[in-house]
């Protein structure tokens, strides 16, 4: 038992309604191949075609055929045109016994939106042609009949449309078609493989131009690059010798673009660059074109971006006299709109750009000038539908194929057949070779591109205004043709294609040259100077200890960068050494390399010298801690041998030598076309920068270094030793120097600038030092100030209350002193405590009557003790509770005996006197004791502490606190 599947019926309805259609399908395009395959049967007569063809071609063949008058009078202009001969109307072809020629015509008459004007257009012309072809007899024995069919714009149709024509009866020797490209490109693929000739009267795309690949292929419409010609000729007539082109990057701009490069070349016109640009980056490559100074630019893209472009072009300033834009000339004005920007800077960008298009009518001074011509009558029959350019080629082109049959050999057309290659080369060759003025102009091919004649228009005040035509024939340019107007140019100034550059070396004015020079040989003679008086007078004192070597070497390094000075830029000023300017940037560097290091080694081998001595402020002066002079010495030496083996090493890997460098442009004020190019002679060498960074890299290290130290000590002054108080002057104008020159080494377009602050920075630096080191020793010994100097003072110590303290002032050494001077004070208040206690004992042991004898002695002791001036502690020597070493005195404040403390005899003595003496000299003592009581009385203070009259009774007041209220 078989199970019937659930979707078995839908199936079965599906494929038999599949059937249905594909049958009806068919039947459909078997009635279409029949109807088309009728058009192969058409003969010349025009009502065969009025299914086709519109009511208005219908009207013009009846004007065509009623007005037999109008008819001769045309066909007489056609005459004289091609040079025919006087043929009269009774020489048409017998319609019984003439041969038929026929030609496959493909025109683009429907598309998807209907009916085409412009495709009905050319059909009319192409008929009207092959009627006035025959009516002329230009092929006498033979009359051409124009086969019709339409392609739609489609490459597949057309190519279907050929292969019913060829497998028809009628044999086919050559195709009128296509009015688009891509339609004629398929087709030219295929005739040669039929050895049928193809002429488009519209296809205007780049690739047909290549004969090898499209042997049998020609047009009557010039495509882009056929202006090439034109372009070369309007740029050689202004002699523009350098050009640029700026394309869209679509096979339709960059073809003509690349041929037109090929032909500038064979006229000697370089093409500086071809750039080219997308819908996304076209601002950025107009920069780049703008970068590059090319002022004559051949453009080539759609009327879409035209707009936006010039819209770019006005922001980027890249117009008026200074620019001259060539472009192809576009159907549409596309100027007039807004895209992009406003309508008025659109217009002002625009203003005088160059077009180069078709000159698509026939002669003016027939043509305007003789308005009742019947050539006029025949343009304005093929203008009324508004499409007439490409009429006119299709009309152009059934001549064009009409001679060159009867160029060829008349009586062979017969035996023309698909696979006679010989007749198809025949007729190639006589194509190329044709030349004659038909209704579009003058006609000639090169290769299968039609050369003729080519309109040059500008664009003023917004509107386009023709200025020149290209005559082919001629093969020239005409400026004063018929209904041309002059080309305008800014201030009558034609424009330049490149600015004109006028290189200039430019050097140093001789005027500042001079002073730099002239105070470099007074710094080198005040150095000399200096350098005698270091020698001469190095015995003394002053200059004995400040070193006077190292000064020597200070001064020999500032010589050597004066003359580096000197040297400098001595090349570009003066003819006798440019010889040698090469040799002359190695010298210059390696005298300011040298000159440095032993300047500034010397400098900071005091300063390393001052640092050394002061890092430790507490120590001693010992013989260790001082640096001699060979140790010095062979510090500043380490520098000077580092830049030899630099600089050895240089000149023997990659040596200096002078380039010239280009500063910026400068415009000249005269003439705007003109550019000077200021150029200076520099050293230089492959890597500068990095040998440079070797050679003063590690004297960066030292400058800091001795930045550091010069802070460190800037309070010590020690001028005989080591001219302390203005070595960090020195230091700081090296260093200031240095970043001068390292800055301005990198502004080399304001050269002048750049050498006025590199020579003036290290002339100060370099005079700073000569005259900070010699001017204050000079000031020594001439001026007699300080002619003994002390030997402590040149150590940097003073002797101060019979102590050696140091001239700066150091925080820890004067805590250090005041601690002793606390523990000398406290020392001092145990024996006086002591000695008051002594006394009250003794006051406690005498009598009464004693107390008038001991009252003046009294005095004496507390008066003694109140004007005794304690002494300042000596210098100190170290310190038992730290690691500092003692003061030369504290041993004896530490380790003092009683006995010396106090000595009670000799205290009593003084206190209490004999009895003999206290009895004789009674009224002595009264006396004295009044004296002491002036002397009280003149200082207020210790007289209101010490002052007890010799009468008062001690009664209330405590002993002790009277006495001890004395001190």
């Amino acid at each position: 038992m078989v199970f019937e599947h659930p979707y078995q019926r839908s199936f079965c309805v599906l494929f038999i309604s599949l059937a249905i259609i594909v049958y009806f399908t068919e039947l459909k395009q078997e009635k279409k191949r029949n109807n088309d395959s009728t058009a192969f049967k058409q003969n010349e007569d025009f009502s065969a075609t009025t299914n086709i063809i519109p009511s208005v071609v219908d009207n013009r063949e009846n004007f065509a055929e009623n007005s037999s008058g109008f008819i001769f009078n045309t066909l007489s202009f056609l005459d004289d045109s091609f040079d025919l001969g006087n043929l009269k109307i009774d020489s048409w072809p017998n319609e019984e016994t003439a041969g038929l020629v026929y030609i496959l015509g493909l025109f683009e008459l429907t598309s998807d939106e209907g009916r085409t004007p412009r495709g009905e257009t050319e059909l009319m012309a192409a008929k009207m042609a092959v009627k006035h072809v025959n009516a002329l007899n230009v092929l006498p024995g033979y009359k051409l009949q124009l086969l019709v069919n339409d392609t739609k714009c489609d490459p597949g149709v057309a190519i279907d449309r050929l292969f019913h024509a060829i497998y028809s009866e009628k044999t086919v020797t050559m195709l009128l078609g296509s009015g688009c490209s891509n339609v004629s490109e398929a087709l030219a693929h295929i005739v040669p493989y039929w050895n049928i000739l193809q002429v488009s009267y519209g296809s205007k795309s780049p690739s047909l131009s290549d004969t090898k690949k499209f042997p049998l292929f020609f047009r009557t419409i010039a495509p882009d690059s056929s202006h090439d010609i034109a372009k070369v000729h309007f740029i050689k007539h202004f002699n523009w010798q350098v050009v640029a082109t700026f394309s869209e990057s679509e096979n339709a701009y960059l073809l003509p673009v690349n041929k037109l490069i090929t032909d500038l070349e064979k006229e000697n016109i370089s093409c500086a660059a071809t750039v080219t640009f997308s819908i996304d980056n076209y601002k950025d490559q107009l920069k780049i074109l703008k970068s590059l100074d090319i002022r004559i630019i051949i453009s080539s893209f759609s009327s879409k971006m035209a707009s936006k472009i010039f819209c770019a072009i006005y922001e980027l300033n890249m117009y008026g006299n200074e620019y001259v834009w060539i472009l192809e000339r576009q159907e549409d004005k596309w100027w007039e709109g807004t895209s992009g920007c406003s309508q008025v800077k659109l217009k002002q960008a625009t203003e005088g750009v160059i077009t180069v298009g078709d000159f698509d009518k026939l002669r003016r001074d027939q043509l305007f000038n003789e308005t009742k011509n019947e050539t006029y009558e025949l343009y304005r029959l093929l203008s009324e539908t508004g499409e007439t350019k490409n009429a006119r080629l299709a009309y152009d082109a059934i001549w064009t194929m009409a001679l060159t049959l009867r160029e060829s050999h008349v009586g062979m057309l017969e035996d023309f057949n698909y696979n006679n290659k010989e007749m198809a080369c025949l007729f190639v060759k006589t194509m190329r070779n044709l030349e004659f003025i038909g209704i579009s102009g003058p006609i000639k091919f090169t290769g299968a591109d039609r050369v003729g004649d080519f309109v040059i228009s500008q664009i003023q005040d917004g509107r386009i205004t023709d200025v020149a035509l290209y005559d082919s024939i001629k093969d020239k340019l005409n400026f004063a043709c018929n209904g041309c107007q002059k080309i305008y140019w800014y201030n009558g100034l034609i424009p330049i294609a490149q600015r004109i550059l006028k290189e200039t070396l430019v050097n140093i004015p001789n005027a500042l040259y001079i002073i730099i020079c002239g105070i470099s040989l007074m710094g080198i003679a005040i150095s000399l100077v200096f350098l005698y008086f270091n020698m001469r007078f190095r015995q003394l004192k002053t200059v004995k200890l400040s070193s006077p070597n190292l000064n020597n070497i200070a001064v020999v390094g500032c010589i050597l960068v004066y003359i580096s000075v000197v040297l400098y830029e001595v090349h570009n000023i003066t003819k006798m050494w440019q010889p040698y300017a090469d040799e002359l940037c190695s010298i210059n560097v390696y005298l300011l390399s040298a000159g440095f290091s032993l300047t500034f080694g010397s400098i900071f081998a005091k300063t390393y010298r001052v640092h050394r001595l002061f890092a430790y402020t507490t120590a001693g002066l010992v013989r260790d801690k001082l640096l001699k002079d060979q140790h010095l010495i062979g510090l500043i030496l380490i520098p000077l041998f580092i830049d030899t083996a630099i600089m050895s090493l240089w000149l023997a890997v990659d040596p200096l030598n002078k380039r010239l460098y280009n500063l910026l442009l400068e415009i000249s004020p005269d003439d705007p076309r003109v550019v000077y190019q200021p150029q200076i002679g520099i050293c230089q060498c492959q890597n500068t920068i990095g040998w440079f960074i070797a050679l003063f890299g590690y004297k960066g290290l030292i400058l800091i270094m001795g930045a550091y130290m010069a802070w460190k000590t800037r309070h010590v002054k020690v001028p005989a030793l080591n001219d302390s108080h203005y070595i960090g002057i020195c230091v700081y104008s090296c260093v200031f120097c240095t970043v001068i020159v390292i800055v301005f080494s990198f502004v080399t377009d304001y050269f002048i600038l750049s050498y006025i602050a590199k020579t003036t920075s290290i002339l100060i630096s370099t005079t700073i030092v000569v005259v900070l080191m010699f001017v204050p020793k000079l000031k020594s010994i001439f001026c007699k100030v300080d002619e003994e100097v002390n030997i402590m003072q040149t150590m940097g110590l003073k002797v101060e209350y019979n102590t050696r303290r140091f001239i700066a002032d150091d925080s820890k050494e004067a805590l250090n002193r005041l601690e002793i001077q606390n523990r000398v004070y406290k020392a001092r208040l145990e024996d006086l405590d002591k000695e008051i206690a002594y006394l009250e004992d003794l006051l406690k042991n005498y009598s009464s009557s004693d107390l008038n004898k001991a009252h003046t002695e009294i005095f004496h002791v507390t008066a003694d003790l109140n004007y005794f001036r304690i002494p300042r502690s000596s210098w100190p020597t170290w310190d038992n509770r730290t690691s500092i070493k003692q003061f030369s005195s504290e041993h004896k404040l530490n380790n003092v005996k009683i006995s010396e403390k106090l000595n009670i005899l000799g205290k009593l003595k003084r206190l209490f006197g004999s009895i003999t003496s206290l009895g004789n000299n009674k009224i002595d003592s009264r006396q004295e004791g009044s004296r002491e009581n002036e002397v009280l009385r003149s200082n207020p203070e210790i007289f209101s502490r010490l002052y007890v009259p010799v009468n008062q009774d001690f009664g209330g007041i405590s002993s002790e606190a009277c006495v001890r209220k004395s001190y």
